[in-house]
């Protein structure tokens, strides 16, 4: 005794589609592979890439929030030519 869907009439059953496949997955797996194949045949490079990522992150999290807490309250005006002028002013939440 078989579970499942019934066979259709030729006799072949075929599975459903889940929906849960995507070209950017498989995209992303593909590309996800190919980054541990360069990584794995340049080491070095791999390792400095992987430092530069986490300096740059540690540098936006702590730089941002400085060059925010030293621009709040100044306002900046930038004149576009043929629309007008903007002010643009950085204020805490």
């Amino acid at each position: 005794m078989t579970h499942g869907p019934p066979p259709n009439p030729d006799g072949i059953a075929r599975d459903q589609p889940t929906g849960t496949d995507s070209i950017a997955g498989g995209l992303a797996l593909v590309l996800g592979m190919l980054g541990l194949l360069v990584a794995a045949s340049y080491p070095v490079y791999a390792a400095a890439f992987v430092a530069a990522l986490a300096a740059t992150a540690v540098l936006v999290r702590t730089g941002l929030p400085a060059l925010g807490r030293r621009l709040r309250g100044r306002v900046t005006e930038l004149d576009v030519p043929g629309f007008g002028t903007v002010q643009i002013r950085v204020t805490a939440r």
